[in-house]
């Protein structure tokens, strides 16, 4: 994990050269404009009056103590208007006595704000969450606010953007709260053969999606995502639209036997300018 992070570091402080535009404005798994569990520094549809994005992800994975590996449904919608503010909501659906409790089902609300500067594109965000809201016995709610800044790079010539991201998250009935911390790098793979069509997503945190996430575990020694995202709206037919696909590992350094956290994960996001 500590290679992970100095890896991190080195392409955060070795890549910041001018390049084309590396951004796909895709969710992450709480709906918010990001990567996997990173937000990043830009709202949806920065250049718009108004946008609508909808999203679907789920992960597969094996619990602790089960026998058989289960699937969340993570269903997201995001809206972006006045070209600085964007609005998101998600249900996660997760299987019964997970994380605890017989209705474990989460959902999370969440606003950001993308500063009206020229250049990096810089961030200021919070999500509530809702945990086992159905659950009398183990319900509570977490909240966290954030900033998160992304600028573009070349990683060997190759057009990628890098995001940092620091917040602070707080739990209910808890005496302590977590000082959040990620970073994250979408790289644009074989640009010369595929344009824009395949990103590399990687994103490193000691926080995940939510504070009761389904496979991406972060409570203990943080957790690291990877796959690819498939721009579907480089299609010719398609290109008015955002519409993304996910392939991914959750938790990726992690061991999937006997309930450890690695997971595997599909996604899909659609959407348009209004």
């Amino acid at each position: 994990m500590k290679k992970a992070i100095v890896g991190l570091f080195v392409l955060a402080i070795a890549f910041p050269l001018a390049a084309q535009d590396a951004a796909l404005n895709s969710m992450s798994l709480n709906g918010a404009t990001g990567l996997y569990v990173v937000p990043t520094g830009r709202i949806a549809y920065p250049n718009a009056d108004m946008g609508l994005n909808g999203g679907y992800h789920t992960n597969f994975f094996k619990p602790i103590l089960s026998d058989k590996t289960e699937v969340n449904h993570l269903l997201q919608v995001n809206f972006s208007f006045l070209r600085m503010i964007e609005l998101s909501g998600t249900f996660d659906i997760q299987p019964d006595g997970a994380p605890m409790g017989e209705d474990p089902n989460d959902f999370m609300i969440g606003a950001k704000f993308q500063l009206p500067f020229g250049g990096m594109p810089i961030a200021i965000g919070a999500n509530y969450q809702s945990h086992n809201y159905s659950d009398d016995l183990y319900d509570y709610t977490a909240f966290q606010i954030y900033v998160a800044v992304t600028y573009r790079s070349e990683f060997f010539g190759w057009p990628a953007d890098t995001t940092l991201v620091v917040g602070h998250t707080f739990i209910e009935d808890e005496s302590h709260s977590n000082i959040d911390f990620g970073m994250g790098f979408d790289l644009i793979l074989f640009p010369t053969v595929t344009g824009n069509f395949i990103h590399f997503l990687l994103d490193f945190a000691n926080f995940s999606y939510s504070d009761g996430p389904w496979g991406a575990g972060a409570w203990t020694r943080g957790v690291l995502n990877t796959g690819l995202r498939f721009d579907l709206s480089q299609i010719p037919a398609l290109e008015r639209f955002t519409f993304a696909v996910d392939v991914f590992l959750a938790d990726a350094f992690d061991s999937a036997k006997d309930g450890g956290g690695r997971s595997f994960g599909i996604g899909i996001c659609f959407g348009s300018r209004l």
